[in-house]
């Protein structure tokens, strides 16, 4: 059972890379060839349960361990024993099989009576992981505007307060002193696409403020341009460096443009509703007071 496309498949690129990796085991070989692997049809052989119902086969090595055998051209099949199918298959299909925990399977051999490359289950999970995630993000379509919002929420309440809280005073010490230029640098690596991103550093405005010895205070003024709710007109990272804790406060837009929300996310990535933000020229006080409030509590 083999048409016209299975005995057209080729591989060649891939197959070297394989035999290389065979004699060179690094990292950087096997990610090219699992970015090889990605786009390619592979030949699977199957036995037949009945005319249109194939079964792929497995191998079983001296372990009883079974894998999915896959095969990156003809030539590499050997004549015995005859499969009674070869299925043409893309990669991210075998993937599918791999994965079914109903079938144990330790791993994907490819091409083992050659160069035998083993892709164990863990290894494929990941793969199989990442390929749905690209196949749910295809479904997202997004507009440009949507997207910027997309990544922006992603920042102000994810990546900034997890790396407040993961890098602590490192992180304080190279805002304050790298400012504008970090905090775009930060939003800029999120956008990943240049082309997408539509600010520079001047859109960004930094203040540090050692306010005492046990409190040091940075507000970060955040672009107006692309504003939606629930995003962040500003927002404040404080850390005491005697104790080293830290704080992250948002001053978040609303659906109701006049009134401004006053946010806090915690070292566990749970959002805080502080109801309505004071007038600006109050919210200093305010971050201060709440800052230290929740210190005494935690030290009490």
């Amino acid at each position: 059972m083999e048409d016209n496309a299975t005995l057209e498949i080729t591989n060649d690129r891939l197959e070297e890379e394989i035999k290389e990796y065979a004699t060179d085991r690094t990292k950087e070989r096997l990610s090219t060839i699992l970015n090889l692997l990605r786009p390619t049809k592979l030949l699977v052989p199957a036995m037949l349960k009945a005319p249109n119902q194939p079964t792929p086969c497995f191998l079983k090595n001296n372990n009883g361990e079974q894998f999915l055998v896959v095969y990156t051209s003809k030539k590499q099949i050997p004549e015995e024993p005859k499969s009674q199918a070869i299925l043409n298959m893309p990669f991210p299909a075998c993937n599918n099989i791999v994965v079914k925990p109903e079938l144990k399977l330790t791993g994907m051999v490819i091409n083992p009576f050659s160069n035998n490359l083993v892709l164990k289950t863990e290894l494929i999970e990941k793969l199989h992981e990442a390929d749905e995630k690209a196949a749910k993000m295809k479904q997202v379509q997004m507009t440009p505007a949507q997207f910027q919002v997309f990544v922006k929420k992603q920042v102000e309440f994810g990546i900034l307060p997890k790396r407040l809280f993961t890098e602590g005073e490192t992180f304080v010490n190279s805002l304050c002193e790298e400012r504008e230029t970090l905090v775009n640098q930060i939003f800029a690596d999120a956008f990943k696409d240049t082309k997408l991103y539509p600010y520079s550093e001047n859109d960004y405005s930094v203040m540090a403020l050692d306010i005492a010895e046990d409190l040091t205070l940075v507000r970060v003024d955040l672009p107006e341009k692309v504003l939606v709710a629930p995003l962040c007109y500003r927002i404040y990272l404080t850390f005491n460096p005697q104790n080293k804790k830290a704080h992250y406060y948002t001053i978040e837009m609303t659906a109701d443009k006049n009134i401004r929300a006053l946010g806090e996310f915690g070292e566990d990535g749970k959002h805080i509703d502080h109801g309505e933000a004071p007038v600006e020229g109050a919210e200093l006080q305010k971050i201060m007071d709440l800052a230290r409030f929740e210190e005494s509590t935690i030290t009490s």
